[in-house]
C-alpha cells in the first residue's frame, strides 16, 4: 500500500507514540501545518516508522523520536512547509559513526530543503542495534543534535539495569593495604540496551564519569563508590570498594648489580679480538635509577648499554645506585682481550660539502660525508655523534639543515675491533640567502675638554643593523677583555686611555668585521672645551 507524504508523517509519529510513551499532543503538534506537500507518494519499507521535523529553527529539531527498538526501520525526515518551515532554508539528518559511546552501525545523511524535488519530504530504511545511536544537522551554524535509545525487540521493553564490576590492582602489604598506590578499574556489561554511562565517587558523594583506570595514591582509607546505566535509562544499585593505601617502607637496601662477560676465548683463555660486559642491575624496594662503571681507572660513565673491550688488560668498576639514593659497593671485574693479529685502527676522515658564506657558514644546509679505510682486516663500521646526540652507525652522506654551531665526532672500527681515536669537526649552518654580515657603529656621549678628553664619564651605544635576516647579538671588550654580549648603553669612568672593540652577528650567521674605538677620560675637575676655547672665539 501506497500512503500520502500527509499520512506518513501521521503514522509514524502515531507509531512512535506507542515505542516512546508520547503522548498523542505531541503527535498532533507536530503535523498540526497548513501547507500542503507536493511530493510523490512515499511507501515505508518497515512497519516501525520513526519520524523527525524540521522548520525555520536552526538550535532544535521540530519533533523527533526518543526511543525505538531493535530491528527494521523506516527513518523519515521532513524539513516542508508542512512542519513550519516558511525561510526555505536546508537541514540534514546525520547519523553519528565516530563518536565514541555510541552505535556506529547506522549511516544516514540526509540532506532536506523545502525547495527540492521532494519538496522535503525523505526517507531510507535502516536496521537498528540495541544501544544508543546519535544524531545531528551537520549544516554550518546549525546546533541540532538529540539521542535515539534503541532496546530489544520483541514488544519488551529493557527494565534490567546493568552488571557493574571493580578490580583493583597494585602491590600489597601482608595486611592487604596498597603500597604506594592503587588503581581501580570498572567494569560493566548490558545485553540488551546497551552500557550507556558508568560513574564512581571517590571519598565523596559526587559522580564523576568514569573513563579511564583511577589511580589513588595518597595514603589513607579511600571509598569507591560506582555505578552503571544502561541505553534504556535503568541505573545499577550502587556499589562500594574500601581501599587502604599506605606509603612505601624507607628503602635502606642499596641495589644488586652483576656483569656477565662474552665473546670468543683463545687457547690461552684470554677473549680473542674483544670482550662485551653486560651490567645488570634489580632493586626491589624504591627501583633502579642508574648504572655506572668506569675503563682502567678512567671517571665514572653511565651505563646504557655492553661495554666492548678491545685488545689489552681491563680493570673494569661497576655500581648501581636505586631511587632512594643508596649505591652499592663498586665491585671489579678484570679482563684480557688478546689482538687477533691486526691491531692497527682504521682512519677516517671528515668532509663537509655545501655553499658557504663569506664567513664559512654553510648556507642553509651542509653534507657530512665520512670516509674510512683499513689496510689490514677492513673496515666494520663508521660511527658519528652530532651535537652530543650519541654515536649512531654512518651508513650514507648525512644532511644538517638546523641553523646553528654544530659539532660532530667521528671515528671507525675495524673486523679485529681496533676503534680509530674519535676526531671532532665543527661548523655552522646559517640561514640561505644572507651572505651579508651586519653594520655596527659605536657613539660616544660625555662632556669633553679642548683636547677632545672626557671629563668624566663616557657613556658607550652601539648600533647595529642588518637588512637581510636581522641581528642576532652585538658584543663589545672593554680594554682587551673578553667579548660580552651588548644590551644597553654602557658606562666607563676611570681615568685612562680605553679601547672598546665591538662587533655583531646577524640571524644567518655572518659576523662583522671588530670595530675599535678608543678614548681618554681625565679629571672631571678641568674646563670643559667650550670654557677652553679662547675669549674671542668663544665670543664669536
Amino acid at each position: 500500500m501506497r500512503v500520502s507524504p500527509r499520512r506518513l508523517l501521521v503514522t509514524g509519529i502515531a507509531g512512535l507514540s506507542l515505542l516512546t510513551g508520547a503522548t498523542a499532543t505531541t503527535a498532533t503538534t507536530a503535523i498540526a501545518s497548513p501547507a500542503p506537500v507536493t511530493a510523490g507518494d512515499v511507501t515505508p519499507t518497515a512497519e516501525q516508522v520513526l519520524t523527525w521535523t524540521a522548520n525555520d529553527s536552526m538550535t532544535a529539531y521540530a519533533s523527533a523520536p526518543a526511543s525505538a527498538v531493535a530491528g527494521a526501520a523506516t527513518i523519515v525526515f521532513e524539513n516542508s512547509t508542512a512542519t513550519g518551515n516558511t525561510t526555505g532554508m536546508t537541514h540534514t539528518l546525520t547519523f553519528d559513526t565516530s563518536t565514541p559511546g555510541y552505535n556506529h552501525d547506522v549511516a544516514v545523511n540526509i540532506t532536506a530543503s523545502p525547495l527540492d524535488a521532494e519538496h522535503g519530504l525523505h526517507q531510507v530504511p535502516v536496521t537498528l542495534t540495541p544501544g544508543r545511536y546519535r544524531y545531528y544537522c551537520a549544516m554550518p551554524g546549525h546546533t541540532m543534535s538529540g539521542e535515539l535509545v534503541v532496546t530489544t525487540g520483541g514488544g519488551q521493553q529493557d527494565t534490567t539495569p546493568p552488571e557493574v564490576t571493580a578490580a583493583v590492582a597494585g602491590r600489597t602489604d601482608g595486611n592487604g593495604n596498597y603500597v604506594g598506590s592503587a588503581t581501580v578499574t570498572l567494569t560493566a556489561t548490558d545485553d540488551r540496551s546497551g552500557v550507556a554511562t558508568v560513574e564512581y565517587t571517590l571519598d565523596d558523594d559526587t559522580y564523576r564519569p568514569y573513563t579511564t583506570p583511577v589511580t589513588i595514591t595518597t595514603p589513607g582509607a579511600h571509598t569507591v563508590h560506582y555505578r552503571a546505566t544502561d541505553g534504556a535509562g535503568n541505573a545499577s544499585e550502587p556499589k562500594t570498594v574500601v581501599i587502604n593505601v599506605v606509603p612505601p617502607a624507607e628503602d635502606t637496601t642499596p641495589p644488586q648489580v652483576t656483569a656477565s662477560v662474552a665473546g670468543q676465548r683463545n687457547d690461552a683463555g684470554n677473549y680473542a679480538g674483544s670482550a662485551t660486559v653486560t651490567l645488570t642491575a634489580t632493586d626491589t624496594g624504591s627501583g633502579v635509577a642508574g648504572v655506572e662503571y668506569t675503563v682502567d681507572g678512567g671517571a665514572y660513565l653511565t651505563y646504557r648499554q655492553p661495554i666492548v673491550l678491545q685488545a689489552g688488560t681491563h680493570t673494569l668498576t661497576y655500581r648501581a645506585a636505586d631511587k632512594a639514593g643508596n649505591t652499592s659497593e663498586p665491585k671489579t671485574l678484570t679482563v684480557r682481550v688478546d689482538p687477533l693479529g691486526d691491531v692497527v685502527a682504521p682512519f677516517v676522515t671528515a668532509r663537509l660539502d655545501g655553499e658557504q658564506n663569506t664567513q664559512g657558514g654553510y648556507l642553509g644546509t651542509a653534507t657530512l660525508v665520512l670516509t674510512a679505510t683499513d689496510t689490514e682486516s677492513g673496515i666494520a663500521s663508521v660511527e658519528y655523534d652530532l651535537d652530543g646526540a650519541g654515536y649512531v652507525r654512518y651508513g650514507q652522506p648525512v644532511t644538517i639543515t638546523a641553523v646553528d654551531t654544530h659539532t660532530v665526532h667521528y671515528r671507525a672500527t675495524d673486523r679485529a675491533g681496533n676503534t680509530s681515536a674519535a676526531q671532532t669537526a665543527s661548523f655552522t649552518i646559517a640561514a640561505a640567502g644572507d651572505v651579508t654580515p651586519p653594520v655596527v657603529t659605536a657613539q660616544l656621549a660625555g662632556a669633553q675638554n679642548w683636547s677632545w678628553d672626557y671629563l668624566g664619564p663616557v657613556t658607550v651605544t652601539l648600533i647595529a643593523t642588518d637588512e637581510a635576516s636581522g641581528v642576532a647579538r652585538v658584543q663589545y671588550s672593554v680594554d682587551g677583555s673578553a667579548f660580552t654580549r651588548y644590551r644597553k648603553p654602557f658606562v666607563i669612568d676611570h681615568l685612562g686611555t680605553h679601547t672598546v672593540r665591538y662587533r655583531a652577528t646577524d640571524q644567518a650567521g655572518n659576523t662583522s668585521a671588530t670595530g675599535t674605538v678608543t678614548f681618554t677620560v681625565v679629571s672631571s675637575t678641568g674646563p670643559s672645551r667650550q670654557e677652553q676655547q679662547p675669549a674671542d672665539r668663544r665670543m664669536a
